[in-house]
Protein backbone atom coordinates (compact mmCIF):
# COMPACT_ATOMS: atom_id res chain seq x y z
CA UNK A 1 0.00 0.00 0.00
CA UNK A 2 2.97 2.48 1.17
CA UNK A 3 5.13 1.83 -2.41
CA UNK A 4 1.81 2.61 -4.36
CA UNK A 5 1.55 6.14 -2.04
CA UNK A 6 5.45 6.51 -3.37
CA UNK A 7 5.71 7.66 -7.13
CA UNK A 8 7.86 5.43 -9.18
CA UNK A 9 10.96 7.95 -9.66
CA UNK A 10 11.37 8.51 -5.63
CA UNK A 11 10.99 4.76 -4.95
CA UNK A 12 13.83 4.51 -7.57
CA UNK A 13 16.07 7.33 -5.82
CA UNK A 14 15.05 5.81 -2.57
CA UNK A 15 16.53 2.51 -3.64
CA UNK A 16 19.50 4.55 -5.09
CA UNK A 17 20.28 5.55 -1.78
CA UNK A 18 19.83 2.31 0.26
CA UNK A 19 21.68 0.19 -1.88
CA UNK A 20 24.99 1.78 -1.27
CA UNK A 21 24.04 2.14 2.82
CA UNK A 22 23.41 -1.77 2.84
CA UNK A 23 26.76 -2.51 1.07
CA UNK A 24 29.27 -0.20 3.55
CA UNK A 25 27.02 -1.45 6.57
CA UNK A 26 27.61 -5.03 4.88
CA UNK A 27 31.66 -3.91 4.47
CA UNK A 28 32.29 -2.56 7.89
CA UNK A 29 30.60 -5.58 9.48
CA UNK A 30 32.82 -8.17 7.36
CA UNK A 31 35.47 -5.93 8.47
CA UNK A 32 34.88 -5.82 11.77
CA UNK A 33 34.39 -9.72 11.80
CA UNK A 34 37.65 -9.88 10.31
CA UNK A 35 39.26 -7.95 12.68
CA UNK A 36 37.94 -9.53 15.81
CA UNK A 37 38.50 -12.82 14.70
CA UNK A 38 42.34 -11.60 13.66
CA UNK A 39 42.52 -10.55 17.48
CA UNK A 40 41.16 -13.67 19.04
CA UNK A 41 43.32 -16.11 16.92
CA UNK A 42 46.29 -13.70 18.23
CA UNK A 43 48.56 -16.15 20.90
CA UNK A 44 49.40 -14.33 23.89
CA UNK A 45 51.93 -15.74 26.33
CA UNK A 46 54.06 -15.33 29.34
CA UNK A 47 57.37 -14.88 28.10
CA UNK A 48 60.00 -13.74 30.62
CA UNK A 49 60.12 -10.73 33.59
CA UNK A 50 62.49 -8.25 33.87
CA UNK A 51 64.25 -5.30 36.02
CA UNK A 52 62.99 -6.65 38.90
CA UNK A 53 63.98 -4.09 41.73
CA UNK A 54 63.34 -3.74 45.35
CA UNK A 55 63.07 -0.13 47.12
CA UNK A 56 65.10 0.98 43.85
CA UNK A 57 66.98 -2.09 44.70
CA UNK A 58 68.01 -4.49 41.41
CA UNK A 59 67.33 -8.23 42.32
CA UNK A 60 69.41 -9.58 39.42
CA UNK A 61 72.10 -10.21 41.05
CA UNK A 62 70.80 -10.93 44.59
CA UNK A 63 70.01 -14.45 45.93
CA UNK A 64 70.15 -14.37 49.28
CA UNK A 65 69.57 -11.97 51.80
CA UNK A 66 73.26 -12.05 52.16
CA UNK A 67 73.76 -10.92 48.82
CA UNK A 68 72.76 -7.16 49.91
CA UNK A 69 75.19 -4.46 50.24
CA UNK A 70 75.53 -2.88 52.99
CA UNK A 71 74.07 0.76 51.60
CA UNK A 72 71.62 -1.17 49.89
CA UNK A 73 70.45 -3.16 53.31
CA UNK A 74 70.27 0.46 54.59
CA UNK A 75 67.90 1.50 51.78
CA UNK A 76 65.74 -0.97 52.14
CA UNK A 77 65.44 -0.51 56.05
CA UNK A 78 64.47 3.32 55.17
CA UNK A 79 61.93 1.99 52.74
CA UNK A 80 60.11 -0.49 55.40
CA UNK A 81 60.50 2.41 57.99
CA UNK A 82 58.36 4.94 55.71
CA UNK A 83 56.32 1.33 55.32
CA UNK A 84 57.16 2.10 51.32
CA UNK A 85 58.44 -0.60 49.59
CA UNK A 86 57.90 -0.73 46.01
CA UNK A 87 58.33 -3.72 43.78
CA UNK A 88 58.72 -3.23 40.66
CA UNK A 89 58.80 -5.59 37.38
CA UNK A 90 58.47 -5.58 33.90
CA UNK A 91 56.48 -8.48 32.44
CA UNK A 92 57.27 -9.26 28.99
CA UNK A 93 54.05 -10.79 27.26
CA UNK A 94 54.04 -11.84 23.81
CA UNK A 95 51.82 -11.55 21.07
CA UNK A 96 51.71 -14.07 17.95
CA UNK A 97 49.43 -13.61 15.11
CA UNK A 98 49.36 -17.14 13.42
CA UNK A 99 50.90 -17.26 9.89
CA UNK A 100 47.92 -18.46 8.73
CA UNK A 101 46.19 -15.66 9.04
CA UNK A 102 45.86 -13.35 6.83
CA UNK A 103 45.07 -9.80 8.74
CA UNK A 104 47.20 -7.86 10.93
CA UNK A 105 46.02 -7.76 14.53
CA UNK A 106 46.13 -3.90 15.76
CA UNK A 107 45.99 -3.78 19.58
CA UNK A 108 45.33 -0.76 20.96
CA UNK A 109 44.88 -0.51 24.58
CA UNK A 110 44.98 -3.46 27.22
CA UNK A 111 43.34 -3.55 30.67
CA UNK A 112 45.94 -5.54 33.00
CA UNK A 113 45.91 -7.02 36.79
CA UNK A 114 48.37 -8.60 38.55
CA UNK A 115 47.31 -11.25 41.33
CA UNK A 116 49.16 -13.22 44.04
CA UNK A 117 47.31 -15.92 44.92
CA UNK A 118 44.08 -14.99 43.36
CA UNK A 119 44.38 -11.34 44.99
CA UNK A 120 44.38 -8.31 42.94
CA UNK A 121 47.56 -6.12 43.99
CA UNK A 122 47.83 -3.79 41.34
CA UNK A 123 46.52 -3.01 37.82
CA UNK A 124 46.79 -0.40 34.95
CA UNK A 125 46.00 0.05 31.30
CA UNK A 126 48.42 -0.24 28.26
CA UNK A 127 47.76 2.97 25.73
CA UNK A 128 50.20 2.35 23.50
CA UNK A 129 49.18 0.85 20.04
CA UNK A 130 51.12 -2.62 18.71
CA UNK A 131 50.46 -3.94 15.39
CA UNK A 132 50.46 -8.18 14.76
CA UNK A 133 51.34 -8.76 11.44
CA UNK A 134 50.75 -12.84 10.51
CA UNK A 135 53.82 -14.85 11.75
CA UNK A 136 56.17 -12.31 13.49
CA UNK A 137 56.20 -12.20 17.77
CA UNK A 138 55.56 -8.71 19.23
CA UNK A 139 56.57 -8.33 22.63
CA UNK A 140 54.20 -6.48 25.12
CA UNK A 141 55.77 -5.11 28.34
CA UNK A 142 53.62 -4.33 31.28
CA UNK A 143 55.34 -2.52 33.70
CA UNK A 144 54.15 -3.59 37.28
CA UNK A 145 54.59 -1.46 40.11
CA UNK A 146 53.52 -2.19 44.11
CA UNK A 147 54.00 -1.71 47.59
CA UNK A 148 54.72 -5.13 49.41
CA UNK A 149 54.22 -3.60 52.73
CA UNK A 150 50.62 -3.84 51.74
CA UNK A 151 50.78 -7.74 51.38
CA UNK A 152 53.99 -9.17 53.36
CA UNK A 153 54.77 -6.76 56.38
CA UNK A 154 57.28 -5.26 57.75
CA UNK A 155 60.36 -7.74 58.11
CA UNK A 156 63.17 -7.35 55.65
CA UNK A 157 64.65 -10.95 54.78
CA UNK A 158 60.83 -11.77 54.50
CA UNK A 159 60.26 -9.16 52.11
CA UNK A 160 63.14 -9.28 50.25
CA UNK A 161 62.57 -13.32 49.52
CA UNK A 162 59.43 -12.40 48.73
CA UNK A 163 60.90 -9.84 46.05
CA UNK A 164 63.09 -13.02 45.08
CA UNK A 165 60.55 -15.00 44.68
CA UNK A 166 57.70 -12.85 42.55
CA UNK A 167 60.47 -12.17 40.21
CA UNK A 168 61.39 -15.69 39.52
CA UNK A 169 64.67 -16.24 41.17
CA UNK A 170 63.75 -18.85 43.69
CA UNK A 171 61.11 -21.13 44.36
CA UNK A 172 57.91 -19.49 45.43
CA UNK A 173 55.46 -19.99 48.05
CA UNK A 174 53.03 -17.85 45.73
CA UNK A 175 50.69 -18.65 42.62
CA UNK A 176 51.12 -15.22 40.69
CA UNK A 177 49.29 -14.20 37.13
CA UNK A 178 48.71 -11.50 34.87
CA UNK A 179 45.09 -10.83 33.38
CA UNK A 180 44.97 -9.07 30.36
CA UNK A 181 41.93 -7.73 28.40
CA UNK A 182 43.07 -6.00 24.94
CA UNK A 183 41.41 -4.01 22.70
CA UNK A 184 41.49 -3.88 19.36
CA UNK A 185 40.69 -1.24 16.65
CA UNK A 186 38.26 -1.70 13.79
CA UNK A 187 36.33 0.20 11.25
CA UNK A 188 33.82 1.04 13.30
CA UNK A 189 35.63 2.30 16.69
CA UNK A 190 37.57 0.56 19.50
CA UNK A 191 36.49 -2.95 20.32
CA UNK A 192 37.27 -4.51 23.90
CA UNK A 193 37.85 -8.18 24.07
CA UNK A 194 35.05 -9.86 25.68
CA UNK A 195 36.83 -12.63 28.38
CA UNK A 196 40.46 -11.57 30.39
CA UNK A 197 43.03 -13.94 29.19
CA UNK A 198 45.04 -15.67 32.15
CA UNK A 199 48.80 -15.84 32.07
CA UNK A 200 50.86 -17.99 34.58
CA UNK A 201 54.14 -15.78 35.53
CA UNK A 202 54.98 -18.15 38.85
CA UNK A 203 53.44 -21.13 39.92
CA UNK A 204 53.36 -21.96 43.51
CA UNK A 205 55.51 -24.55 45.03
Amino acid sequence: MLARMIPTASRLRLRAQLVPLLLLVCFLGCATAREILALRQVEFRFDRLSDARIAGIHLDRIRSYDDVAPLDLARLTLAIASKDVPLDLTVHVEGKNPQANNVTARLIAMDWAYFIDERESVSGRLSDAYSFPPGEPRDVPVVVSFNLVSFFGRDSRALLDTALALSGQRASAHAVSLRITPTVDTPVGPIRYPTPITLNLVAAR
